[in-house]
């Protein structure tokens, strides 16, 4: 095996990683509907305290930006995907890849951003269902 062929298969391994990883936090984040759900049901005659609606609300929105953070990498993704195939069409002297780098500087902050984002909505839904299940 070539050293060519040993770096195209570790890109392949780690672009694979990150696509199961990036499909993993979306179906987290889209699952967790079902909590909110949860929550706003099983509630019965007891309203939820403030600080209950504080951390749903908080939950919520770090779960919906998830999403939106890891669609939008998607695209970056697609778009850098294409920039690169369009490069590698040019002659070896007339490619560029400036584009390239803007859109992996691009992706590796929406990446982590996307792990904050998701780190937030299942620590305050966790608080919140601790708090439900000691009756707080």
């Amino acid at each position: 095996m070539s050293n060519r062929d040993e770096i195209f298969k570790y890109h392949e391994l780690a672009k694979d990683a990150g696509n199961r990883l990036r499909s993993y936090i979306l179906s987290v984040s889209s699952g967790a509907t079902g909590v909110f759900f949860l929550a706003l049901t099983a509630g019965g005659e007891r309203a939820l305290s403030a600080p209950e609606q504080w951390l749903l609300v908080l939950a919520l929105l770090a779960f919906v930006t998830t999403v939106g953070l890891c669609l939008y990498e998607l695209r970056i993704d697609a778009k850098r995907f294409f920039a690169l195939a369009k490069e590698l069409e040019k002659p070896e002297e007339d490619q560029r890849w400036e584009e390239n780098e803007r859109y992996k500087s691009k992706r590796y902050w929406l990446i982590h951003a996307s792990y904050v984002t998701l780190g937030v909505a299942i620590c305050a839904t966790s608080i919140y269902l601790v708090l439900a299940i000691v009756g707080i």
